[in-house]
């Protein structure tokens, strides 16, 4: 048995406090991947819902340089692991490193992260979107708060799994 991963909270890796673990079994083989993660306890989880809220208000106070900025940020260290996000992505959803993930997924959440990172800046975001032909009408504004986004297992690298 592999020793239990440690939970990232508040920037820090630190070992779990949780008496729960499960082993990843990868699909196309259908043997375990060798590694164990802890199933989070309520005091973690609510120590990183506590740590995202700070968070949130400091980027909020550095509207809209300081989001924009962490966007390309996560872009950049993205792409600087990719290898290494590809081949886990692979292990775990046994869908195709190439093109699937390494040529299509992976670029396409990067080049989203800096979309976002651009609509920031120019707050293009909060523009309404009036179309009469389709009878679609939006309006965007920031969310107060934390969010929490639970990713599609079928699109491992998708923007909303990686920085939702």
């Amino acid at each position: 048995m592999s020793r239990t991963q440690r939970v990232l909270i508040a920037g820090s890796w630190r070992d779990s406090d949780s008496v729960s673990t499960f082993e990843p079994v990868n699909p196309k083989t259908e043997a375990p991947t060798g590694e164990t993660y802890p199933v989070s306890s309520e005091a973690e989880t609510v120590a990183a819902v506590e740590a995202a809220a700070a968070v949130s208000e400091q980027l909020r106070a550095s509207y809209p340089e300081g989001l924009a900025r962490f966007l390309e940020l996560f872009a950049d260290r993205i792409e600087a692991r990719s290898d290494e996000i590809v081949a886990m992505a692979e292990t775990e959803s046994a869908l195709p490193a190439s093109p699937r993930l390494a040529d299509i997924e992976l670029p396409r959440t990067t080049d989203q992260l800096r979309q976002a990172a651009g609509a920031a800046r120019d707050r293009s975001w909060t523009q309404p979107t009036i179309d009469t032909a389709t009878n679609i009408r939006t309006y965007f504004a920031a969310v107060e708060g934390v969010v929490a986004v639970f990713g599609p297992n079928n699109f491992p690298l998708a923007f909303n799994s990686v920085a939702g």
